[in-house]
């Protein structure tokens, strides 16, 4: 009797720490709404990254705030950058090339020899909408430069202001008590019809950086800040836009985040339009009137999203399943960070619910590569990997949840060989 009490009270202790293992980690699980999909912690213990992706030969590289590591394919975990000076927004891997969005710079380090040179220098960003990301589509390296202000005007002293790509000609509106103008200093007022020159790099755009000719050019403007962009299987180049906030001396009520398809040479409306509307609609105030600041506008009707979300700074991560072995080919999938969700978006505008993340996460970005998705939670510190569900019906849970449920299991069972035993001798005897 008294062993199998000592047995009894071992196998308890086993659950306990089973199950306070599980509690432990449970900070890491998904709700996943979406039933046919698979997940798991690819990486976990970097709370504060920034960025990550994959080079050819599948090492996985994490950018933080001044540091790049590689998580090579035996594991192995080293950092291979650590600079001071670095702010990084994003990193991205193509042909044994590293490129590092940092600071007002975007840098190239090769892999192969460790060297490093500044590809783009002095980009416009030391506002509030200052990071930079990149993506590659065939020769072309494309990175988004956010707007300083939120609607184009600057409201304090010392703050970045705003800096267009094409030359424009202004209405001569001002705003607030200093009347600062749109594309000015603090306090510096614009006329009607003042032109306002163009810049190599502007807010507000996508541009695009050929290597071949090492030059570049605007791609897409008119753009607030892109909070995630990716390529589709046709080409095309969607990714989210941010929409204008209720604050500062031109507030902007009730607008909203968007996804857009963005084309070559295409305005997309900012600071006078948001999601294809004119900002001088009352959908946008309440009863007091926005005016428009730019009096030539590039395109009369900018191009209306593919989808408007139900809130503004919310959305961030983007990602298109190219290949249709998750979802319906060219799925968009993208994170709400406000509501602790994760979305997939089909091309026919079917909008899906699929992971509750929780009030924990903060999602950074996320990436499709090898048939799943990935996606980076810099709160939790982990990687997710998402992917179909076996379709031979595997049942699949953590570790963790096993190891709590097999231990139970042998405590229930030595419990019942107990109780039978003690039975029979009952009855024997």
């Amino acid at each position: 009797m008294k062993k199998f009490v000592k047995f009894l009270i071992g196998s308890i202790i086993i659950v306990t720490v089973a199950f306070g293992i599980f509690k432990f980690t449970s900070k890491y699980n998904l709700d996943v709404i979406y039933q046919n999909i698979d997940w798991s912690i690819n990486v976990k213990g970097y709370e504060g990254a920034k960025s990550f992706d994959y080079d050819e030969d599948g090492n996985l590289y994490i950018g933080f705030k001044d540091t790049i590591r590689i998580i090579n394919n035996n594991g192995k975990d080293e950092v291979i950058i650590k600079e001071n000076n670095f702010d990084i927004f994003d990193i991205l891997c193509s042909y044994n090339r590293l490129f590092i969005a940092t600071d007002n710079r975007v840098v190239e380090y090769n892999l192969k020899n460790n060297t490093s040179i500044d590809l783009i220098r002095d980009i416009p960003n030391t506002g509030i909408n200052k990071e930079t990301k990149l993506l590659v589509k065939d020769n072309v390296l494309y990175l988004s430069i956010g707007t300083n202000t939120n609607s184009g005007i600057v409201n304090e002293k010392g703050g970045a202001y705003d800096k267009p790509g094409i030359e424009l000609s202004l209405t001569g509106v001002n705003y607030g008590e200093n009347k600062t103008g749109i594309f000015s200093p603090f306090a510096v007022n614009t006329e009607k019809g003042e032109k306002v020159k163009d810049n190599k790099l502007g807010n507000g755009s996508i541009m695009a950086y050929d290597f071949e000719s090492k030059k570049t050019s605007i791609y897409a403007h008119g753009l607030r800040n892109i909070n995630g962009f990716d390529i589709d299987s046709d080409g095309k180049i969607k990714g989210i836009v941010g929409g204008m906030e209720d604050i500062g001396p031109r507030p902007i009520k009730d607008d909203k985040d968007y996804i857009y398809e963005f084309k070559k040479s295409a305005w997309y409306g900012w600071p006078d339009y948001s999601g294809g509307d004119p900002i001088t609609s009352p959908r946008f105030t309440d009863g007091k009137k926005v005016d428009f600041l730019i009096e030539n506008h590039p395109t009369k009707t900018p191009s209306a999203p593919i989808y408007q979300h139900i809130d503004v700074k919310s959305l961030k991560g983007f990602a298109i399943d190219t290949t249709g072995e998750f979802f319906l080919k060219d799925t968009m999938v993208f994170a709400d960070n406000k509501e602790g969700r994760l979305y997939a978006l089909t091309n026919d505008g079917i909008l899906n619910e699929i992971i509750d993340l929780g009030n924990k996460s903060n999602i950074e970005k996320i990436k499709f590569y090898n048939d799943s998705f990935y996606v980076l939670d810099s709160k939790l510190g982990c990687l997710y990997k998402l992917q179909p569900k076996n379709q031979e019906g595997v049942f699949n849970l953590p570790i963790e949840i096993w190891l709590f449920i097999i231990s139970l299991l042998i405590v229930l069972l030595v419990c019942g060989i107990f109780k039978f035993n003690k039975k029979s001798k009952i009855v024997k005897n």
